[in-house]
């Protein structure tokens, strides 16, 4: 605790407190400043500066000689009101930033939800690390809100007492004369506290306050199930033509017709065959053997092409 003296330590402090909260905290360190500006201001008029107010008002009264005529009565209520307008400078602004404080907390909440939300945008999912830093941008300035208005509230009902006793001793302390005492029970008895207001922000940051935990304590869950994917009206290229074909052709004198092109010996079907799958893996091969070609050639070229990892397509050729 002590170490918050040291100016380095309590400007770090400081710095850090405003990087978490965001730029929120630096408008709501600003209106602080401002508020207890005039709240000290007022302190010291009510210490200092209003006893001699009231001794001026009242050696003004007592040396008056007039204090039965309707002018006597009105120059006392100039009097009261002066030192009524005195003693009510700057309440009214004192009031304004009371209640702006704990708006800003409530923006400040908004801004951190904001961020929450699209690190779940991001991420798909509710990670507390992650949402970190948008939930200490939604709780810090909430907190300096309500502390701030809480302490502001406090000083402007001990400023609000010290104004209502100083009128109200110096309505006694001016003497009136019995015939003058038409107007000071309606003027006393009016002179009252105004109606309080239900401020209901603070209920509306404890929502958005609750409403991050449950975020951030909740699972999304990845269902998982079966994609479904609709035929394409105009499929490919290479689904729609035919695949390659290598077509072997077993003549009647014991070699094999490749492609009709060239000729080979019935053991080199296999290498022909391997090649062949290498270049084109959707390729089909096709054994054709002619009416007077020898059984065991057409087996033997049918087991090479087997070894080479193929089930060839058979045509045999009608005998007449």
């Amino acid at each position: 605790m002590l170490e918050l003296l040291i100016p380095a330590n309590a400007i770090q402090l400081i710095g850090n407190f405003i990087n978490a909260g965001g730029p929120v905290v630096v408008a709501l360190l600003c209106s602080t400043f401002l508020m207890w500006l005039l709240i000290t201001e007022r302190g010291l008029y009510f210490a200092f500066a209003h006893r001699r107010l009231m001794n001026k008002a009242q050696n003004a009264w007592d040396g008056r000689k007039d204090r039965h005529s309707w002018e006597g009565y009105l120059y006392r209520e100039r009097l009261i009101s002066q030192v009524r307008v005195e003693n009510q400078k700057h309440l009214n602004v004192i009031r304004a930033l009371i209640l702006i404080t704990p708006l800003l907390g409530l923006l400040g909440t908004v801004t951190g939800m904001l961020e929450v939300f699209q690190v779940i945008v991001d991420t798909g999912a509710s990670n507390a690390r992650l949402m970190a830093s948008g939930i200490s941008r939604a709780t810090i300035p909430t907190m300096t809100g309500l502390a701030v208005a809480l302490t502001g509230v406090l000083s402007i009902n001990y400023l609000e007492r010290k104004h209502i006793r100083s009128i109200a001793k110096l309505s006694q302390d001016l003497k009136a004369e019995s015939s003058m005492g038409h107007g000071l029970r309606r003027r006393l008895s009016g002179s009252s506290l105004e109606s309080g207001e239900v401020n209901i922000t603070p209920l509306l940051d404890i929502v958005f306050i609750l409403l991050i935990f449950f975020i951030v304590t909740a699972t999304f869950l990845d269902e998982i199930g079966i994609g479904l994917s609709t035929p394409d009206d105009t499929p490919p290229e290479e689904l729609t033509r035919p695949p390659p074909t290598l077509i072997l052709t077993v003549r009647n004198d014991g070699f094999v017709m490749v492609d009709d092109a060239r000729m080979t010996d019935p053991r080199s079907v296999q290498p022909i065959v391997e090649a062949f799958r290498a270049e084109n893996p959707r390729g089909v091969v096709l054994l054709n053997a002619a009416r007077d070609a020898r059984v065991e050639t057409t087996v033997l070229v049918l087991d090479q092409t087997r070894m080479a990892g193929v089930e060839p397509a058979i045509t045999l050729q009608e005998r007449r």
